[in-house]
């Protein structure tokens, strides 16, 4: 099976928005991380228009996607970082290379357009550690979520 990685459209807004619901309940928290789906269509607009969204399909079918953004570092304004903000594989493509694809074409992105790449990994991921590891980057900070009710 081919698997090619592309840039998101307008066009994927529908199916990014269903798999969108998918990673929230993956998460878990009784907090949804996506709000309303107007609220949601907004957002991953913005990030298609104004930073990056890739998608990883097979023939005409959609596996995957990984998106994120370009910013300057908070403390550090002449360190520009490419920040991961969602990296999701349908269940049913888990056991292809779409994750893999993805996470590269996303690399070689913040490769091209920042000093700094970050990932997170949720606690949940089925990802492993060393997928990261083994491309250079290196544990820098653990995050812990506390959820206020």
């Amino acid at each position: 099976m081919t698997i090619t990685v592309r840039r998101a459209t307008e066009d994927d807004l529908p199916w990014l928005l269903g798999e969108l619901k998918s990673f929230s309940t993956f998460l878990g928290s009784r907090h949804p991380i996506f709000g309303t789906e107007e609220d949601t269509r907004e957002v991953i607009l913005n990030f298609i228009r104004n930073f990056v969204v890739f998608i990883a399909a097979s023939d005409s079918e959609r596996m995957g996607f990984i998106g994120g953004y370009i910013g300057p570092h908070p403390f550090n304004p002449k360190i520009t970082v490419a920040t991961e903000a969602f990296w999701w594989v349908n269940e049913n493509h888990r056991r292809s290379r779409a994750g893999v694809l993805l996470l590269n074409a996303f690399v070689e992105f913040g490769k091209a357009n920042a000093e700094w790449i970050t990932m997170a990994l949720e606690a949940f991921s089925p990802v492993n550690d060393r997928c990261l590891l083994k491309r250079g980057f290196k544990l820098q900070e653990k995050a812990y979520l506390l959820e206020v009710y």
